[in-house]
């Protein structure tokens, strides 16, 4: 392989902090406003201009109730406006029927709100490129942007973004399938006639019914996946918080990796090209649909997986809704079972970092729920109270006590 060698530099140390959060999606977000809340300086350096990850920038604003913890703070910042309210018409799949939907616009705003009502300090267009390390404690990151390559250094590091990347960097094991879940890039459609289009197809789930049929006769080129499988719905459609728009899953890319670079441009590539596709199909085949638009489709594909940090227990999904952990910090919704354990967001062999989100310890089953969105703002907001807390007691993330952490998370209101 073709190689250069880089020669050696000085980095300037531009901020030196207590809490520093790599990743601004829920996850992020919560850790930085949780840290902050329990007395810690607190830094949070994001990729994109705005926060919510996945639920702003891959539109995966359709959610099982929002209603424990940090969850409900946002649920009333956005029920004050009515832009959180209970997706309609779902089909024949359960699974579909307790969704709610969200307005990621407004949201964007909201988690800003949050983070800037509690002082933290924020830089956006900003990437973690490597862990500071010394010997197997991190002492910080390097970012990378448009100032060049610059240094942070933070007492603890919480990494919420989504792919486990800092914790890769500093070396700390991880788990990852060699069958990743499909990618799916989401699109908003508006101006339809829901009325209309439902009294044609019957509800939301049909429309991979209509699809299929003119695919099979020749009508449609179409090379995503649209039947239910590996936990994706296919091809699928749901109401807003607005009468006249959807949200709409064009179908699933299977076999890509989401942490290959060119396998990840391809997944851009194919998927935008797919729901281009799919609504000018929709508009000229399905009566209510001949008026509409894309509104606007994700800002990136929709991504499932990718590095699981490995921890101290690496639970399924069966033992993390039948096991009552004697360190559970983070219950995501008070109507079911599902926990997680501290020792799921502590890396292995690596210390002064935690993770938050979608790179936590567990089974790729258990992943499968603890990556939705209200797992993850629950298990940012563990992350970064912990974090707050070890520093104030003079104790590493990993020797805190934790039932210090659980006497904090339940007086912030979550029932664990």
């Amino acid at each position: 392989m073709d190689y250069i060698i880089e020669p050696e530099r000085h980095i300037p140390v531009v901020a030196t902090t207590d809490v520093l959060v790599c990743g601004g999606g829920v996850a992020g977000v919560a850790a930085a406003v949780c840290a902050a809340r329990n007395g810690a300086r607190v830094m949070l350096i994001e990729h994109y201009a705005f926060f919510g990850g996945m639920a702003t920038a891959g539109l995966v604003i359709t959610t099982p109730p929002l209603n424990n913890g940090i969850n409900l703070e946002v649920v009333e910042r956005l029920r004050d406006r009515n832009l959180y309210r209970k997706c309609l018409y779902p089909g024949e799949d359960p699974a579909q029927s307790s969704l709610t939907a969200f307005d990621p616009e407004i949201l964007k705003y909201d988690l800003q709100r949050m983070l800037l009502e509690e002082g933290v300090s924020i830089l956006l267009h900003t990437n973690a490129t490597q862990t500071l390390l010394n010997d197997s404690a991190v002492e910080g990151v390097v970012i990378e942007n448009k100032g060049g390559r610059q240094a942070i250094r933070a007492k603890v590091v919480i990494d919420a973004t989504g792919d486990g990347d800092v914790a890769w960097y500093a070396g700390a094991p991880y788990d990852i399938a060699e069958d990743p879940l499909p990618l799916t890039l989401m699109f908003n459609m508006v101006d339809v006639d829901i009325d209309r289009v439902l009294q044609h197809i019957g509800h939301w789930g049909n429309l991979r019914k209509h699809v299929k049929q003119a695919i099979d006769m020749g009508e449609l080129q179409y090379e995503l996946s649209l039947d239910p499988s590996k936990w994706a719905p296919g091809l699928y459609g749901a109401n807003l918080c607005y009468d006249d728009e959807i949200n709409v899953w064009p179908g699933s890319l299977h076999d890509k990796s989401a942490v290959d670079p060119d396998d990840l441009t391809q997944a851009e590539l194919v998927s935008r090209d797919h729901a281009i596709r799919l609504a000018q199909f929709l508009r000229g085949n399905i009566r209510g649909f001949e008026h509409s638009r894309i509104e606007y489709t994700a800002t990136q594909v929709g991504i499932r997986e990718t590095r699981r940090i490995r921890g101290g227990v690496v639970p399924s999904l069966e033992e993390a809704k039948t096991t009552e952990y004697p360190d559970t910090v983070a219950r995501p919704y008070v109507t079911n079972t599902l926990r997680v354990p501290y020792r799921s967001l502590v890396p292995e062999r690596v210390d002064n970092l935690l993770v938050a989100g979608r790179c936590i310890s567990a089974q790729q089953d258990a992943m499968v729920q603890l990556r939705l969105i209200p797992p993850c703002f629950i298990t940012g907001q563990a992350a970064g109270t912990a974090a707050a807390l070890s520093i104030k007691r003079g104790k590493t993330v990993r020797d805190m006590d934790v039932s210090e952490l659980q006497e904090n998370l339940r007086a912030q209101g979550m029932e664990l």
